[in-house]
């Protein structure tokens, strides 16, 4: 994170520096065998400076390529690589890694760590394909017309500074680099095409696809807001709790081999199974990330080591960070790592039930208590991203989670059969009726209007929770852990104080919006939006929150506008007139009561020479509360706090 925001691979070589000096000046005081005993503990601090070394040099090579103005618009084509495809009803979004660029003159750029978002009409393309298209690059920013939604910083979190809009007819097929990724998801495309194309019903086929191989955009809104409401989203969201169902599912079937003293050899071979069911489900990075833990887990078993999750945990982290930095921001990444440390830290621990001696009291309190502490651990998470907290995630979850690992079991065998040819009907409608009794579950608990509270907290609020959560959880396996304990509360008690003080003002207003075909207002009543067009061709007027629209878009008789101001609202605290491209012959001065008005706003449809002239006459009669919606953008205004 430090190093995205410096430049240069010099700062990397700062800390390392430090860290092999740090540690010849240890060799040189371990001249005995006791004085290596005691500064054991001092290994530590070079080993940190040199993994943060190896961090701020590996984000400075990853680091986005950026593009001056001029860079921009020099450029006229592209030929890139297809990385990524989301489908819409108004086309596709491709993510683009682009490898040059040719400007005007004719010159090629090669380029590195340039991804952009190339907005189609509905071009067929693969992950993989290379192809050239005009190179219309625009900085990603956020709609002006409405309040800011952090788009553009979310896609700049995943390395997306810049867009381009291009017709199918514009583009052009080069070729196709065949690549693991590029391999993987056509594979995966292959098996959703033979699931929609089976005898399931369409919402458990979409349903399939999501849980199985990852792909979430054929279902609909409904299903994930359910999901979401009931606090389960995490099912239709393929994570490390999927790989971990089908390792299991795999150590289950080679029982036999365990029970012949293979233990070693079964493992591997479920991990071998589990690499090949994330390469089938199209490499999702949640799905690597579990695997990559699991491979970690399996090795410190292979060779005997202490068998611990938790370096197996920060090692996984280690290794998907170093090939893509900026997965640091990745919302799933941040939810499995948090999720899984928490298991770790809290659910053993606090299952006072033995193992041995009640088995399945054993398993109804860790289900219990893994669905507490994953919730309470990450709910600033949620609530963070997601405006959002469940409220019946713990009933829904033990619904819905022991049934799980039985349903993906009937779908692997069922998907198996689909790929060798046979469709079997009896396992397609036990799926079927599967989904059905989960969406049942869903919709049944989340229907009710205290399933969720639509809230959300700030960044130094999910901060200190997330500090709290892991002091208490570090403190818990300590010998001493009463004042570390204590320390970790009164760090979440401090969090949620700070709730009410961070939490952000609600604003009424409006947005007078730049809209070429329609005079449009987007209206907020504190945190709900809604869009108002205003007829053309016509006199107008609409009131909001004590304030008076008025849109003049033809030519008018002023006295009709002048019968008008008559009727005003009292309560009226702020007056706005826009003027159309109706009103050609209009003249400011002319407008009865134009002074009284508090802005007057002249839309972007005006053509050219008329504003102009009406911006003139704005100068010659002083007036300067007049605003140009084509010259100055989107005008926000502001009435009141609550």
């Amino acid at each position: 994170m430090l190093g995205s925001s410096l430049d240069g691979p010099a700062w990397g070589a700062i800390p390392v520096t430090l860290g092999l000096g740090y540690y010849l000046l240890i060799l040189r005081k371990t001249s005995t065998p006791l004085k290596a005993l005691r500064l054991n503990s001092r290994h530590s601090v070079w080993i940190f400076l040199l993994f943060c070394g190896i961090g701020l040099f590996d984000s400075w090579f990853h680091k986005p390529m950026q593009l001056s103005k001029e860079e921009l618009d020099s450029y006229i084509a592209a030929e890139g690589e297809v990385t990524a495809i989301d489908s819409y009803a108004n086309g596709d979004r491709l993510i683009i890694k682009v490898n040059r660029l040719a400007d005007r003159t004719g010159g090629i750029r090669e380029c590195r760590n340039l991804s952009i978002l190339l907005n189609t009409d509905g071009f067929s393309s693969s992950v993989g394909d290379i192809i050239v298209f005009p190179a219309n690059l625009k900085q990603v920013t956020d709609n002006p017309n409405f309040r800011p939604s952090g788009y553009a910083d979310r896609l700049k979190k995943r390395g997306l500074l810049y867009r381009c809009h291009s017709t199918c007819e514009n583009i052009t097929l080069k070729g196709c680099n065949n690549t693991v990724v590029s391999k993987s998801t056509g594979f995966r495309d292959n098996i959703i095409r033979k699931i929609e194309k089976s005898g399931m019903n369409r919402d458990a086929a979409e349903f399939l696809s999501a849980i199985l191989l990852g792909d979430r955009t054929l279902l609909s809104s409904d299903i994930k807001e359910s999901f979401s409401n009931a606090g389960v989203a995490h099912i239709i969201a393929l994570s490390g709790m999927h790989v971990a169902i089908i390792m299991g599912i795999f150590l289950f079937i080679l029982f036999p081999l365990r029970l012949l003293g293979f233990h070693l050899i079964c493992y591997w071979i479920a991990l071998a199974f589990v690499w090949i069911y994330a390469f089938i489900s199209g490499m999702a990075p949640s799905t690597v990330r579990a695997c990559v833990m699991t491979t970690f887990v399996v090795m410190a078993l292979s060779l005997q080591r202490k068998n611990s999750a938790g370096n197996a945990l920060l090692a996984s982290a280690f290794v998907i960070i170093l090939f893509d930095p900026m997965s640091i921001y990745n919302i799933g990444m941040q939810l499995s790592f948090l999720c899984v440390a928490c298991i770790l830290a809290f659910a053993g621990p606090l299952n006072t039930v033995s193992h041995h001696n009640h088995p399945k009291l054993y398993a109804v309190t860790s289900a219990v208590l893994v669905s507490l502490v994953t919730t309470l651990g990450t709910w600033v998470l949620v609530s963070f991203y997601f405006k959002k907290i469940p409220l019946l995630f713990l009933p829904v979850n033990l619904i819905i989670l022991p049934l799980l690992p039985l349903f993906m079991s009937i779908a692997l065998v069922y998907v198996t059969l689909l790929m060798a040819g046979h469709n079997s009907y009896i396992l397609a409608w036990v799926l079927n009726n599967g989904y059905d009794f989960f969406a049942w579950a869903t919709n049944t608990l989340s229907a009710y209007g205290e399933a969720t509270i639509s809230f959300q907290v700030q960044l130094p609020v999910v901060i200190m929770w997330i500090i709290g959560v892991l002091v208490i959880g570090y403190a818990i396996k300590k010998s001493h852990k009463g004042i570390a304990i204590i320390t970790g509360c009164l760090i979440m008690a401090g969090s949620i104080a700070l709730i009410p003080v961070l939490s952000p003002k609600a604003y009424d207003g409006l947005i007078f919006q730049r809209n070429i075909s329609e005079i449009s207002l987007a209206l907020y009543d504190s945190d709900n939006e809604r869009v108002e067009c205003l007829p053309r061709n016509a006199v107008s007027r609409i009131f909001h929150k004590g304030a008076e629209i008025m849109s003049i878009d033809c030519n008018a008789n002023l006295d009709s506008i002048a019968r008008l101001n008559r009727y005003i609202d009292k309560k009226s605290r702020n007056r706005y007139l826009i003027l159309g491209s109706g009103a050609k012959g209009i003249h400011l001065k002319d407008i009865p009561g134009y002074e009284n008005f508090d802005k007057i706003i002249i839309h972007s449809s005006m053509r050219k020479k008329i504003e102009a002239d009406l911006l003139n006459e704005a100068l010659e009669i002083g007036l300067d509360k007049i605003h140009s919606l084509r010259e100055d953008g989107p005008l926000e205004v502001e009435f009141s706090q609550r």
